[in-house]
């Protein structure tokens, strides 16, 4: 507000300046509009210094009092450019990202870091946006990554959940506001249903769950849960069977190769799963594209061994293990002319 009242008021001394060199010195427009700004400014006096007394009164008052104005429109104007950053700093403004993803409490910085490097092995401008509330700034290394953002709000007050600018982004993820505690799954709770008020179709909500045992809470909301003690289950499988958990490393890690992608079948529907693994074998032979099928999956059920006569549906979805440059649409194309 300052800095606009400053503006327009250095904006009145400069043209009231000129219109009095204007008629004093009976100079041009141009000449009398150079004079203001050289004068202003501090850069000369022009190429006519004023010779009338009325002239060379309005440059005393006139310009004695432009001068401080103008440094003043620019101390305010760092003043603000400051201001703007401590607010962006200590989670003041709204998410200024779209089709980024967002982050509610902060998990830690190991695993924020983690999280913008694998998504930037993919997606290497995405934003992500992190709303918590148990802390005052984000830490240093993570607010020098570019395109992150932070917003400290109650995530019980709808001003948060506004400003997150959910609607406008790929998708949302709830991380437990205390790790490896059950009852946060309550708060998780509460959260995700609070997110589903301003969020459509096209933008996912995840959330990490604690205890299993708490699933049936999520039973009527639209969030994909991801459970917390994922890794214990690496470490049973590891202990069971050796590689695996290397292998299902492989298979998360944008960064280290082929990853699993959900796809829609179109020209593929009516087929058996056979009959799509055996032209997959052939295509991938004959395009030279590495992919793989892993599992079938029907009303939200991912089945990783179906039976070989299982026909596939127009309803359905395919996972396949595939690098990220795998272009379905081209792959059944070529299945189907196979």
């Amino acid at each position: 507000m300052w800095l606009i009242q400053l503006s327009l008021l250095f904006l009145f001394i400069f043209l009231a300046f000129s219109i009095s060199f204007y008629f004093a010195e009976e100079v041009s427009w141009g000449e009398a509009f150079w004079q203001s700004w050289q004068t202003l400014t501090t850069v000369g006096y022009g190429n006519r210094p004023a010779e009338t007394v009325l002239g060379r009164w309005a440059t005393v008052i006139l310009c004695t009092a432009g001068i401080a104005v103008l440094g003043s429109v620019f101390t305010a104007a760092f003043d603000y450019r400051q201001h703007l950053l401590d607010k962006k700093k200590l989670g003041l403004m709204h998410n200024p990202f779209k089709n980024g993803y967002i982050i509610f409490n902060f998990p830690g910085d190991y695993q924020v870091i983690n999280f913008i490097s694998e998504l930037r092995s993919v997606e290497e401008d995405a934003g992500v946006c992190i709303v918590d509330s148990s802390i005052n700034q984000l830490p240093e290394n993570i607010s020098i990554l570019p395109n992150v953002h932070f917003i400290r709000g109650n995530t019980l007050s709808r001003e948060t959940y506004e400003m997150a600018a959910l609607k406008d982004n790929k998708a949302v993820i709830v991380f437990p506001i205390k790790p490896s505690v059950p009852d946060s799954d309550g708060a998780t709770k509460t959260i995700v249903d609070l997110i589903d008020k301003f969020v459509e179709d096209q933008t996912r909500i995840l959330h990490i769950l604690v205890d299993p045992k708490n699933a049936w809470m999520f039973d009527d909301s639209k969030s994909t849960q991801v459970m917390e003690s994922f890794e214990l289950f690496a470490i049973v499988q590891e202990c069971q069977d050796k590689y695996s958990s290397e292998i299902f490393e492989k298979l998360l890690l944008n960064s280290k190769g082929a990853n699993p992608k959900t796809v829609r079948p179109k020209l593929s529907v009516g087929w058996t799963w056979e009959e799509l693994q055996s032209k997959m074998i052939k295509t991938s032979k004959l395009t030279n594209t590495k992919c793989n099928l892993f599992a079938h999956i029907r009303n939200n059920d991912p089945e990783t061994c179906p039976d070989m006569d299982l026909i596939i549906e127009e309803t359905d979805y395919i996972s396949i293990i595939a690098y990220n440059n795998f272009n379905w649409a081209d792959f059944e194309k070529n299945m189907a002319e196979s």
